[in-house]
């Protein structure tokens, strides 16, 4: 363990002064009292209304300053949280000798950063932020979590002006993943969204995009992809969905329960099914030609153009076969691959990976890196994380359990952030016939 440093905070000081201050004038007090009972001059009794009055406005002035230094004004709970936390960080500091020096009175103390915490009005989640002082130490190095009582970081950055570390929290007694046991329940859940939006768990909605499934078996990635193909049956759009699925299994199953002409197993119906795939997206790149003229920036969701999504599970199994033949068919599925993950999102057209690993052996490097949206599930090793998220990301550290872990999506989250897939307690076949009736 660190030793704690033996040097003082401001605040330590002030209050040392105080406490010296409050002894002097009661010894004062006492002295004088002495002596005019002594002489009696009868002056004590206005000294000592004096010293009262004096002490009693020092002690409102601390208590104003506590209020506005920990928001007392929004609640007595959240004054408290806001106390306590910060207390155990700047102990955390001081611990791990994260401070500058600089003289006070004549003395040398310890300058800690500024922290301040927003809170959520149902104290659920909030911002941590931290001052990023001019240090020769790495904010790594300090054990933030000790500070943070019931509370879990979920994410960290920089602030935009670089002046703060940022670090999101939410209460870890709270369980952010939806569970629901009828279909009915989830449709309720999902029609509080736009018809080109999905939700996760309870605080993240994510849009469309082209999205890499990452996790060892058990994990939970193919229970992750029931609960988002179920939200797309429920949307008042109609989603054309795609299922290539290699090794012939559970979400071959429910992609024939769907749509049997667009589910493909071995490898020929799969590049087959991909083909058809292009050429919708080439035939929607005409029809909304001329319309982007008008908005240049606009999507296929802003003329309400029907999305296309290209579900690949397994897709490693897919290369391994890929790989064994001729070298003018694998440029040949490369280039289909490449044109949709590089020119879908526009059009509305998007490829899902799935895979246990997505290391550049089993997916392209420049596919992986242009999928916005990246989820990797369940407890993955290091160098996982490091070829989906990319080198210097901050993973947070938990015990992920089935369907739970991080992602990465534009604006929802340019950081690795903490996610939880829905509990689906109830039949998904029998889900699928009665949305598809």
């Amino acid at each position: 363990m660190l030793k704690q440093s033996k040097l003082r905070t401001q605040r330590q000081q002030n209050g040392i002064f105080l406490f010296i201050l409050f002894i002097l004038l009661s010894t004062l007090t006492l002295l004088l009292s002495y002596i005019d009972s002594q002489l009696e001059l009868g002056v004590a009794i206005y000294f000592n209304k004096f010293i009262t009055s004096f002490l009693i406005v020092i002690f409102l002035i601390q208590i104003f300053i506590w209020i506005i230094r920990n928001k007392a004004y929004k609640g007595i709970k959240y004054a408290i949280h806001h106390y306590l936390i910060v207390l155990k960080l700047r102990k955390a500091f001081l611990d791990a000798n994260y401070y500058n020096k600089r003289f006070y009175f004549n003395n040398e103390i310890a300058d800690l950063p500024k922290v301040r915490l927003e809170f959520s009005d149902d104290f659920l989640e909030g911002k941590l932020f931290i001052e990023n002082i001019k240090i020769n130490k790495s904010l790594d190095e300090i054990n933030v979590s000790f500070g943070l009582m019931d509370y879990i970081v979920e994410r960290q950055y920089l602030s935009d002006n670089e002046n703060y570390h940022v670090f999101e929290i939410y209460d870890s007694n709270i369980d952010q993943q939806f569970i629901f046991n009828s279909i009915d329940e989830l449709q309720e859940s999902s029609s509080r969204l736009d018809n080109y939006t999905l939700f996760i768990d309870k605080s993240v909605e994510i849009p469309l995009h082209g999205s890499l499934f990452v996790g060892q078996t058990g994990s939970g990635k193919t229970y992750a992809l029931y609960s988002l193909v179920l939200q797309m049956l429920c949307k008042n759009v109609p989603y054309n969905i795609y299922f290539a699925d290699p090794k012939n299994s559970s979400l071959a199953v429910l992609g024939e329960k769907i749509s049997k002409q667009n589910t493909a197993s071995n490898l020929n119906e799969i590049i087959s099914l991909l083909q058809k795939f292009n050429d919708l997206m080439e035939k929607r790149k005409t029809e909304i030609k001329d319309k982007l003229a008008t908005k240049l920036e606009a999507t296929y969701a802003d003329f309400n153009y029907e999305p296309h999504i290209f579900i690949f599970d397994e897709f490693a199994s897919f290369q391994t076969v890929l790989q064994a033949m001729e070298k003018k068919k694998r440029d040949e599925v490369m280039k289909l691959l490449s044109q949709v993950v590089l020119q879908g999102r526009q059009l509305g057209f998007f490829l899902w990976f799935v895979m246990q690993k997505s290391d550049a052996t089993q997916l392209p490097t420049y596919l992986r890196e242009n999928l916005p949206v990246k989820f990797v599930l369940g407890n993955a090793e290091k160098q996982t994380y490091t070829t989906a998220f990319g080198t210097g990301v901050d993973i947070p550290v938990k015990d992920f359990k089935l369907g739970q872990g991080v992602f990465t999506c534009p604006i929802v989250a340019n950081t690795p952030k903490i996610c939880h897939f829905s509990y689906l307690n109830f039949d998904i076949l029998e889900a699928v016939n009665h949305l598809k009736t």
